[in-house]
């Protein structure tokens, strides 16, 4: 084999493996999503697109867990909502949901990872909880624990107030409001008693 032989396969070589690479690349960053009506909902290197025209830049698109079972569109009374798991380092990931139309995407809610799911039985599905928080230095005490869920009812995505209030006091043993929950210095959020486990 001469050089010519051995710089042709070398090229051949290298331009394969770009291939693959940027196939692999295009594979593993794009999610699609089908619509009852049809239509395509994709998720392509940090882009919204809306059978294939884009809608939405994501403003961190090396953040997105493309790998995630939380990636998916739900949709609900003719409204389609396109939710994105994110990471949240050094905090709890997060799940920006956006409501999309053929033009748009807007983000409608942020809120920590987790399932979505009817938490509470009221027959609409429901998704958030609470975020990491320090320990505080007293065995005895802690820093209240905000929790904050969104409710996914009648085509809308708003916050989800009841379960919201219940899951503050499962975890804190009491619910303290927004405005309540700054220490002397404006923080969140004052101590608390570690409430007693049951």
């Amino acid at each position: 084999m001469n050089i010519t032989s051995n710089v042709r396969c070398t090229l051949i070589l290298v331009i394969t493996t770009l291939s693959i690479g940027a196939y692999g690349y295009s594979v593993k960053h794009r999610l699609n999503f089908k619509t009852s009506t049809g239509h395509m909902i994709s998720l392509s290197k940090g882009f919204i697109l809306y059978d294939g025209r884009n809608i939405k830049k994501i403003d961190y698109p090396d953040d997105i867990i493309a790998d995630s079972k939380s990636n998916r569109i739900i949709e609900d009374h003719g409204s389609v909502f396109l939710f994105v798991a994110i990471m949240g380092n050094p905090n709890l990931d997060r799940l920006n949901v956006f409501a999309i139309t053929p033009f748009k995407a807007t983000l409608v809610a942020d809120a920590i990872l987790s399932p979505i799911k009817d938490y509470d039985g009221d027959g609409y599905l429901e998704f958030g909880g609470s975020d990491l928080t320090e320990g505080y230095t007293n065995r005895d005490s802690m820093y209240y624990i905000p929790t904050f869920y969104y409710e996914i009812r009648n085509g809308k995505i708003k916050p989800d107030k009841t379960l919201t209030r219940s899951k503050d006091i499962e975890l804190n043993g009491k619910y303290i409001p927004e405005k309540k929950r700054l220490d002397k210095d404006g923080y969140c959020c004052v101590v608390i008693p570690i409430p007693k486990k049951k």
